[in-house]
Formats: C-alpha cells, sequence, structure tokens
C-alpha cells in the first residue's frame, strides 16, 4: 500500500513541478521522509530519477519556448551549465554527510523550510524587486548554487530556482518555470551520474521504475496545464505548494528531533 502511495505522490509532485517549475523533489522528500519507508540516500535517488525524468521530457515538450526566448538563451545556458557542477558538487557534500552518520533529515527539512519562508516572502509581492541582470558569468554562479543546494536536500530545486531566477534575472513567472526546469535536468542530471558511477549497486528500490512512470506522466500532465494556465494561476499554485511543504518540513523536523 505504500508503495502505491508513494507513487501517486510521484505523480502529484512532477504534475505540480511541470505546472509551476518547482520540480517535484520538494513535495517528494518531505512527503517521504514523513512516510518513513525510505532512508534519506533512499529518498534522494527516487526523488532525483523522477524529477530528472519529469523535466527531461518537459524540457523536450517546452523546446518551442525556449527558441523564443532566444534574447534571454544565453543566461539560461549559464544557469544549466552551471547546475550540472552543482549537481555534483551538492551530491558529494550530500554522500559525505549521510557517511557521517549527522542527523541528515533533520538538516535538510530545517534548511528547506528556512528557503521556504524566504522563498513565499519575495513570491507574494505584488511588485518583485528584480536586478534584470543579464550576465552569462552571473548565470553560472547562480546555477552552481542552485544546482548544490537541489542536489544536497534531493528536491530538485525548484521553489528556489524560481524565485532566485526571478529576483536576480527579472524573467516573468513563466519564462522563469521553463529556466528552472532545465536547471532541475542539469542538476538532477549530473548528480544521478555521480550516483551510478559510486555505488548504484548499493540501492536495491523496487519503485523505482514505476516512480519514473509516474515521473513521465507528470511532465505531460503539468505541461498541459501550463499552457492553459495564466501567469496568476500559476504563480497561486506555486506559492500554495510552498506553504504545504513547509507545513510537511514543520512535521519532519519534530518527528526526527524528538
Amino acid at each position: 500500500m505504500n508503495d502505491i502511495v508513494c507513487c501517486a505522490v510521484v505523480l502529484f509532485a512532477t504534475t505540480l513541478g511541470a505546472l509551476a517549475g518547482i520540480g517535484g523533489g520538494v513535495i517528494i522528500k518531505p512527503v517521504f521522509d514523513a512516510i518513513g519507508e525510505y532512508s534519506a540516500a533512499e529518498i534522494s535517488v527516487i526523488s532525483s530519477c523522477a524529477v530528472f525524468a519529469m523535466s527531461l521530457l518537459s524540457t523536450v515538450i517546452g523546446a518551442k519556448q525556449l527558441r523564443r526566448a532566444k534574447n534571454i538563451l544565453p543566461v539560461m545556458s549559464a544557469i544549466a551549465a552551471g547546475s550540472a557542477a552543482g549537481g555534483y558538487l551538492g551530491e558529494f557534500i550530500f554522500s559525505r554527510a549521510v557517511s557521517g552518520n549527522s542527523p541528515v533529515k533533520t538538516v535538510q527539512n530545517v534548511i528547506l523550510l528556512i528557503l521556504i519562508v524566504f522563498v513565499v516572502i519575495y513570491m507574494r509581492k505584488q511588485e518583485k524587486k528584480t536586478f534584470d541582470c543579464k550576465s552569462p558569468f552571473v548565470g553560472l554562479l547562480a546555477g552552481l548554487l542552485l544546482g548544490a543546494c537541489a542536489a544536497f536536500l534531493g528536491i530538485g530545486g525548484g521553489p528556489i530556482n524560481v524565485a532566485v531566477i526571478t529576483l536576480i534575472f527579472g524573467f516573468e513567472i513563466k519564462t522563469a518555470v521553463v529556466c528552472s526546469i532545465m536547471t532541475i535536468l542539469f542538476s538532477q542530471g549530473t548528480k544521478l551520474i555521480t550516483i551510478a558511477v559510486r555505488d548504484i549497486s548499493s540501492f536495491e528500490i523496487k519503485i523505482l521504475p514505476f516512480a519514473v512512470a509516474a515521473g513521465l506522466c507528470g511532465a505531460l500532465i503539468g505541461r498541459m496545464l501550463n499552457k492553459k494556465a495564466g501567469a496568476k494561476a500559476v504563480n497561486n499554485c506555486f506559492i500554495a505548494v510552498q506553504v504545504l511543504t513547509a507545513a510537511l518540513c514543520i512535521f519532519n523536523i519534530i518527528k526526527y528531533s524528538v
């Protein structure tokens, strides 16, 4: 029964991920922590595989939208490249934390909660301050930071991505969503390659193929909804998911600290 619930969570999370650019891991991670069926390392692999599948298909489907954004393509490419390096860095930090027997789940949920609070405060503002930066070098640094956070927290990075991309580069919400999904694709891809090279044989997760299938279905449904939804609806969906995730983080912090 837990496996069915977990697959349903992945489908729901990746649908919202494709719709609002949040990746899906930000929901998968705290919900799986709450269910308690898998270890932190296993959750990280499941979340990354599902989110990678979702972001890959979403990027392919959204290729036309990327071509229309030629003027910001150099910045988006730099963010994606930085996130690939960040994915490796974040997975390296995560693997060291796990091997050191530190309270990884508690640390992840605390960091995630803090980030979500700042994201919600910023994204709720009617008049958002932006720097309108178009420097590829800044994009590279931003991608490195976002990719590292995403890989370490095992969340895909979407909620942080959208807010940071909007703040630094001034992209409107739907463009930020596409850019966020590209960032997720590269950071999670690097992370999965790192895991495969290092210790993939140590994982025996029966749910993994079903989680990937759910991620692909979520990409199709989410992209369809994204096309039909207006910018305001996408932004409201984004905020609602962050509030829900923050509540889950608080639950998990209490659960793993007591």
